[in-house]
């Protein structure tokens, strides 16, 4: 179980300056300050990394002044007077990793001459730790699984044996399932500092992807069990194959982005335009919008690229004039029915390829 980890921080006055000094000295004497560090461990901490190993970062205006593991630092850090970030953290930490559970704590300390002052910091679990596991049937069905887990940051690849918790950064997840060549679409987790989510695996008779949620709160965790259940006699793919893909039957943006590995061609594409993505980013709700490309989603509210699909749109015809957010900004939130060839665009899940006629997009109104 992870706990929390409090450090105390004080910020001591400087000692008055030696009579002999001279008065230059005695006033850039004056000017300093004392950051005292006394670290008090209030819990037991279920990480490799001690205490003393955490690092310091102390900063103002934005800028780094003193960078260190604790364990190496003096017990007085002379500072100029003044207003100073502090931060104490376990590790370096920006990109989805097994094993890395992330402890952050982060104050603000004035150091003032010949004033005492204290600070406190409490530094706990900074990122969310996911860890799958698979029912037996997997086993029995299939020769090989695997679940990819994505955000936007990266992944993580959680084979059929793995047993380790994987790390992400607080935001949304989604999860792809894939058995023996079929992908299907597990849903989107919204993580919070300090969740530690279980995903259970299950082969049940209900709709692929189907999520339910039991939440347990610890003291300073979020304990969340998630079950993804996974039907293959009555999965997206096995639904989309019994009613060819056409404009009266299109794939919604779920489907399109658990088909992706297919490099299917001359498929349509159901979901209301969110946004388009910026010349850098994938942030398609900020902008600037781009003429080129326009985003999908199934909900009109869907704030995660990981649950969009990017629509690259044609350099030239009527489809790129009337669909485009630059020029249309008025098609925001609108639903439309778009045909192109399935493949990753701009990092993503994408449709690409999409013809410049009229025939090839519909809005639905």
């Amino acid at each position: 179980m992870y706990k929390q980890v409090i450090f105390m921080f004080f910020a001591i006055s400087a000692i008055f300056a030696i009579s002999s000094c001279s008065q230059k000295e005695k006033s850039e004497e004056k000017r300093s300050g004392y950051l005292t560090l006394n670290i008090s461990q209030s819990a037991t901490l279920k990480s490799e990394v001690e205490p003393e190993d955490f690092i310091l970062r102390i900063s103002a205006v934005n800028t780094e002044i003193r960078k260190g593991r604790i364990g190496d630092l003096p017990e007085q850090i002379k500072l100029p007077a003044g207003s100073y970030t502090i931060e104490v953290f376990s590790t370096e930490f920006s990109d989805p990793k097994f094993e890395k559970p992330y402890y952050y704590g982060k104050t603000t300390v004035v150091i003032d001459p010949d004033v005492t002052k204290e600070a406190s910091l409490v530094c706990s679990l900074a990122n969310a730790g996911i860890k799958v596991v698979w029912a037996s049937e997997f086993s029995e069905r299939y020769s090989t699984y695997q679940a990819q887990i994505n955000c936007n940051e990266g992944y993580l690849n959680y084979s059929s044996t793995e047993t380790r918790t994987g790390y992400f950064l607080p935001g949304t997840v989604s999860i792809s399932i894939m058995a023996d060549g079929l992908t299907i679409n597990g849903g989107s987790i919204t993580l919070a500092a300090q969740d530690l989510v279980t995903a259970y695996l299950q082969i049940k008779n209900t709709k692929s992807g189907e999520l339910t949620f039991t939440i347990s709160i610890d003291n300073s965790v979020n304990e969340r069990e998630i079950e993804i259940i996974v039907d293959p006699d009555d999965d997206d793919d096995n639904d989309i194959a019994d009613q060819p893909n056409s404009q009266e039957n299109p794939y919604t943006v779920a489907q399109a982005i658990a088909r992706q590995s297919l490099n299917e061609t001359g498929v349509w594409v159901m979901g209301y335009i969110v946004g388009s993505k910026p010349s850098s980013g994938h942030d398609f709700k900020e902008g600037p919008w781009q003429a080129s490309n326009i985003v999908l989603a199934d909900d009109i509210t869907e704030t995660d690229s990981w649950n969009c699909i990017f629509v690259m749109l044609p350099s030239s015809g009527s489809t790129r004039t009337n669909l485009n957010l630059v020029d249309n900004p008025e098609n925001l939130s609108r639903k439309v029915i778009i045909r192109g060839n399935l493949g990753t665009y701009h990092d993503r899940s994408g449709l690409r390829n999409v013809a410049g006629g009229a025939a090839n997009y519909s809005f639905i109104d």
